[in-house]
């Protein structure tokens, strides 16, 4: 998957059903890629994955997957009725349950690119001292970066301003899906480590998850053209 070309893929968690369809409707033709997280999942459940993937979208699903090796083995094999392109999984439940997810996975999600999550993008050094981790924020996600694919994950879900560093420790086929993405002049909500598409795309994200800047602009596709514009260059 790991290419030239930068997608932008939409975060679509809004408060309802209708909010989500009107967007996708605002943002027409234009969007190709839709990120439906745990929010949307648990409200609106597989029949709206299907409705989405129907309408011609690639749907990823960010559930970010962490339990213990066998349960979620067991989550991935219950969504493998789902047109699903890419799913999310905890890195920090360890190399063997991400291991057993790659292997799961190869069986019953075999379409699906598996992506590990190493440090959310909301988390700066001091969150992540809190809950018991002395490492700086580059050694964590080195670490858990580089554990990821040696248990058999090839794609990961990292700050685009770790990007550069992870693109030569880790395979080459690894695929880098960024959020933390704020066009400029853009609030920067509740994200603490960003870049601008432009700056992401050259430091080589494959993908890039954008939410706010498309959801509460007056026009979401003059919006997204607008990121897709600067992807051009």
């Amino acid at each position: 998957m790991n290419d030239s070309k930068t997608e932008v893929i939409l975060a679509l968690d809004v408060e309802s059903r209708a909010k989500a369809e009107t967007m996708l409707e605002a943002t027409g033709e234009r969007l190709q890629w839709v990120k439906i997280g745990l929010q949307t999942y648990l409200r609106d459940g597989s029949g709206f994955i299907h409705d989405v993937a129907a309408s011609g979208k690639s749907i990823f699903l960010d559930l970010k997957l962490h339990d213990i090796p066998n349960t979620m083995a067991k989550a991935i094999e219950s969504l493998a009725s789902l047109p699903i392109k890419m799913l999310t999984l905890h890195s920090t439940a360890g190399p063997e349950a991400l291991a057993k997810c790659a292997e799961t996975a190869t069986e019953f999600l075999p379409h699906t690119q598996l992506l590990a999550v190493t440090v959310l993008t909301s988390m700066n050094q001091e969150n992540l001292r809190s809950v018991g981790v002395e490492n700086t924020i580059p050694q964590q996600v080195d670490r858990l970066a580089k554990m990821s694919t040696s248990s058999g994950i090839n794609g990961i879900v990292c700050s685009p301003l770790e990007l550069i560093r992870l693109q030569s420790l880790l395979p080459e086929q690894t695929t880098f899906v960024t959020p933390g993405i704020r066009p400029t002049g853009s609030a920067k909500g509740d994200q603490k480590r960003i870049m601008t598409p432009f700056q992401a795309s050259e430091a080589g994200a494959n993908f890039l998850v954008i939410g706010r800047p498309i959801l509460h602009a007056e026009s979401p596709e003059d919006a997204l053209a607008a990121i897709q514009k600067e992807l051009e260059k």
